[in-house]
C-alpha cells in the first residue's frame, strides 16, 4: 500500500461587495491553500473577516454553517450583512 501524500486544499475566495477591503490589494478574489480542511469559520480569521459582518459563506452554490468543515478544494463565497437606510 502506499502512503498518503500531504494532499493541499485549495479555496478560491471571492468577498463581495464592503468585504473585498479584508483581501490583499483590496481585490474581490483570492486563494487560500491550506495543508489541511478548514471550517468556514477558521477561513474567516484566516482573512481577518469579522463573522459580525458576514451574512452567509456559500460553498459550490450552497449555504454552510460556520462550524462546517470545508473538506475539499472548491469556490468559496462571502457575502456581508447589509444595511441600508
Amino acid at each position: 500500500m502506499k502512503p498518503m501524500a500531504n494532499k493541499t486544499v485549495s479555496y478560491k475566495i471571492t468577498a463581495h461587495a464592503n468585504l473585498r477591503h479584508y483581501l490583499r490589494g483590496a481585490n474581490e478574489k483570492t486563494v487560500i491553500e491550506t495543508k489541511q480542511p478548514l471550517t468556514a469559520s477558521t477561513l474567516l480569521k484566516a482573512l481577518e473577516i469579522p463573522e459580525s459582518e458576514v451574512l452567509a459563506v456559500i460553498v459550490e452554490g450552497e449555504t454552510v454553517k460556520l462550524d462546517a468543515v470545508i473538506e475539499k478544494s472548491c469556490a468559496v463565497e462571502i457575502f456581508p450583512v447589509l444595511s441600508g437606510g
